[in-house]
């Protein structure tokens, strides 16, 4: 009887020091988190370069408030593509803001998502992958206004879409017709000049002084062929397409 009442007190107390344990290690824990020194919001801005490939990216959205104008680009039909498939939004998508006011180019905002960017934050700050940057018209980053020390204000603001990938346009995204552009490139790269065959046509030198002669229409002039043809047949075509477009 006396054995078993020594066996009970030692489990008791085993877990009561297993308890204080557990409480300890949840306290330190919960101290290194909130000891834990997070990076200034904004301060991996400088990660983000001006896309230099802006013009070929995708208009997926326009906006006009008085008198402000924007443009938003995308810069890969695969990042549509992901946002209308419900996936998220891949590792270097790159959304850029083209702002006017009074018509006059005025500043470019630059999101740009890439794989553990973002991770130096606060949970409460971070906007996933995302950094932010502003860029003046001249693309160079902006210093002052809505650049430099105020940048954090772009974190800020996305963080409240934190449902829709910290992209405000996202709906516009999903929305987006992608056909639209493979029609449009089709069409600008399929020109009426492009679709005439010209492998069958024939062109001739004529000598100057028969070309008011009775014999400039009795084939008694040389064929030219080879690369001078195809030089002939492209200025004549690029004349006529030139003349029906001024018409």
């Amino acid at each position: 009887m006396k054995s078993r009442l020594i066996k009970i007190l030692a489990l008791l107390l085993a877990l009561t020091l297993t308890a204080c344990n557990n409480n300890n290690n949840e306290k330190t824990m919960e101290n290194s988190q909130q000891n834990q020194e997070f990076a200034e919001i904004g301060s991996g801005a400088h990660l983000v370069k001006f896309p230099e490939d802006l013009e070929e990216g995708i208009v997926f959205a326009t906006y006009d408030r008085g008198d402000i104008h924007e443009n938003i680009y995308v810069n890969s039909r695969e990042a549509i593509e992901a946002v209308q498939n419900g996936e998220e939004l891949p590792s270097g998508t790159v959304v850029t803001l083209e702002g006017f006011r009074d018509g006059e180019l005025e500043h470019y905002l630059v999101m740009e998502k890439r794989t553990g960017w973002g991770s130096q934050y606060s949970p409460e700050e971070r906007n996933g992958e995302w950094e932010f940057q502003a860029f003046t018209p001249d693309r160079e980053v902006m210093e002052d206004g809505i650049g430099g020390p105020a940048i954090g204000r772009c974190y800020t603001c996305h963080a409240n879409q934190e449902r829709d990938q910290y992209i405000n346009s996202l709906g516009r995204m999903k929305e987006f017709e992608l056909e639209e552009i493979s029609q449009s490139q089709n069409s600008s790269t399929e020109t009426p000049i492009a679709a005439i065959h010209t492998e069958e046509w024939k062109v001739s030198e004529i000598s100057a002084h028969m070309i008011n002669s009775k014999d400039a229409n009795k084939g008694v002039s040389s064929l030219i062929d080879g690369e001078e043809k195809t030089k002939i047949i492209e200025d004549v075509l690029l004349n006529m397409y030139l003349q029906q477009f001024k018409s």
